[in-house]
C-alpha cells in the first residue's frame, strides 16, 4: 500500500508523444533534473546516482508506460517511492500530471509534515524543467 503525498500540474504545447518518450527513456533524466549525475541501465532497470546532499544518493528505477502514464518505481534508496507521471489533453494543450506516492514501509528520520511541501517544490521545479526540454528542439533519447 502506498501513500499519495502530492500532486502537480503543468499545461503544454509539447505533444504528447515527446513528453511520453522522455519520460519512457531514464537516460534522459539528467536533461531535466541537474541533481541526477549518472543514469546507468542495468538488468533490472536504471541505477542512477543523485548529486549530494541527496535524501536518496542512489537508487534503482524501474520504469512502465502505457499511452497516457509512464510510472517510475525508486528503490534502494532512504525512500522507496512510485513517481506517476499522467498525460492528457484540455483545450488544445497537453498536461502532465505528476504524482508522487510514499511506500508505506519507508521509515523517514523527519515528519512528513516537513518533508511534503519541500518535495513537492522540488518537483514541481524538475516539472517545469522537463516541460521546457519537451518545449525545445533539444535532441532526447528515445
Amino acid at each position: 500500500m502506498s501513500k499519495i503525498l502530492f500532486q502537480n500540474q503543468l499545461s503544454t504545447q509539447a505533444a504528447h508523444e515527446r513528453l511520453l518518450s522522455i519520460l519512457s527513456h531514464p537516460e534522459n533524466l539528467p536533461l531535466w533534473d541537474d541533481e541526477i549525475s549518472r543514469v546507468v541501465p542495468t538488468t533490472d532497470g536504471y541505477s542512477f546516482t543523485r548529486q549530494r546532499p541527496a535524501l536518496n544518493e542512489h537508487e534503482l528505477l524501474t520504469v512502465s508506460a502505457t499511452a497516457n502514464q509512464v510510472r517510475y518505481h525508486s528503490q534502494g534508496g532512504r525512500l522507496s517511492f512510485d513517481l506517476i507521471f499522467t498525460l492528457g489533453t484540455s483545450a488544445g494543450l497537453t498536461t502532465l500530471t505528476q504524482e508522487l506516492q510514499l511506500a508505506s514501509n519507508s521509515a523517514l528520520l523527519i515528519p512528513l509534515k516537513l518533508l511534503v511541501p519541500i518535495a513537492k517544490h522540488a518537483f514541481a521545479q524538475k516539472l517545469q524543467s522537463l516541460i521546457t526540454l519537451a518545449e525545445s528542439a533539444r535532441e532526447v533519447m528515445i
